[in-house]
């Protein structure tokens, strides 16, 4: 059979955002009439605000979420010779940005429930050269941060979130991304707090490390005139800022609406044919992506898009399996990663996904693999 044209979208933002693109067009226009283009208001105004939804004491805004947490592992003191562990199931930049921080990753398990990193995952990766716990809210799940920061403090390690898909998620009533000593967003345009383009941030507690983050997203440097260090050209620009200004305020609303979707479909017997995503104890995920698993993947994804209904699967191929991060790899089983890796397949999300396309996301499910 030959698939049709999709008509329920993987991502369902868009008509949440129409409503507002009048005001962010606006906000920008200001922008590019100001001449102030890179590092300005807009930005110092986003971080102040980015940092008070969060529950963190400062913002950094930085040119992407990859070097939000590159940028952040060296002000961290993070870099040669160190180890980071990081979960073998994640995107590839969450690997990427340990290395261009000038450490190793090193690959742990994530659990086979939740499927985030665990403080009994990281612990059989944690050697000599640690230095620090990179756990990812891995599909807007928060990873179990109180026994991580407390497998940290035993044995003397940073704790930085991989928070790029976690926008608008807690963890106990606190918000993913003022958990741990540090954290990196992404605003890239999927994200569930999506920008116009690239753009990132870092959020922490401590003044030095925020000092020296603000320091190293513009080449090392506090004047423009002494370079202490090398450092990057990593800022947030004005244009991105302006927007998401515009765009925070709703974030909450939204995560709100992802998790009634959520709900949906748990509640529309979704369960009883694939498993369901579970959240962390004590979690309330923002549902970035809404994550089921299937031994039957390939066949459930065909019947979806013969329905109209998209879907994809993501990483595939887990990070200790990566022809570009091989070199890393320990060697060492990860079960938990590779059964995710072979069997997660996302299905639509999003705070405009409607009753009608929810219900047609579950009969074409049904009728898929019920059959």
């Amino acid at each position: 059979m030959t698939a049709t044209t999709a008509t329920v979208p993987l991502f369902a933002t868009r008509d949440a955002l129409a409503p507002l693109l009048d005001e962010v067009a606006e906000r920008q226009r200001a922008v590019l009439e100001s001449g102030r283009y890179v590092l300005g208001p807009e930005v110092e105004a986003f971080e102040r605000e980015f940092a008070a939804f969060a529950g963190a004491r400062h913002c950094v805004g930085v040119g992407n979420g990859t070097e939000a947490l590159t940028i952040a592992l060296r002000a961290l003191g993070v870099g040669a010779g160190d180890e980071v562990v990081v979960p073998a199931l994640t995107f590839c930049a969450t690997a990427e940005a340990v290395v261009n921080a000038g450490a190793m990753p090193v690959f742990c398990d994530v659990d086979p429930a939740t499927l985030t990193m665990t403080a009994a995952t990281a612990v059989e990766a944690i050697g000599d050269r640690t230095a620090a716990l990179l756990p990812v809210h891995l599909f807007g799940n928060p990873a179990p941060i109180g026994e991580l920061r407390e497998l940290a403090a035993v044995r003397g390690l940073c704790l930085l979130e991989d928070a790029a898909q976690a926008a608008g998620a807690t963890l106990g009533g606190r918000r993913a991304g003022a958990l741990g000593d540090a954290a990196g967003f992404s605003f890239f345009p999927s994200k569930n707090l999506g920008g116009f383009g690239d753009g990132g941030a870092i959020l922490c507690d401590d003044d030095e490390v925020a000092a020296r983050a603000r320091r190293l997203r513009a080449h090392g440097s506090a004047d423009k005139q002494v370079h202490g260090e090398v450092g990057y050209n990593s800022r947030l620009d004005e244009l991105q800022a302006a927007g998401l200004r515009v765009l925070l305020p709703h974030l909450e609303e939204w995560t709100a609406a992802r998790r009634r979707v959520a709900r949906a479909y748990a509640a529309a017997g979704l369960g009883e044919l694939v498993e369901l995503p579970e959240e962390t104890a004590g979690a309330e995920s923002c549902f970035h992506l809404y994550v089921v698993l299937s031994e039957e993947r390939e066949r459930l994804a065909a019947g979806l898009a013969d329905a109209g209904v998209q879907s994809r699967a993501y990483y595939t191929t887990p990070l200790h399996r990566q022809p570009g991060l091989r070199r890393y790899a320990s060697g060492r089983e990860l079960p938990g990663a590779e059964r995710a890796a072979a069997r997660s397949l996302a299905l639509p999300m999003g705070p405009a996904l409607t009753g009608g396309e929810l219900g047609a996301v579950a009969a074409a499910t049904r009728s898929t693999l019920a059959a």
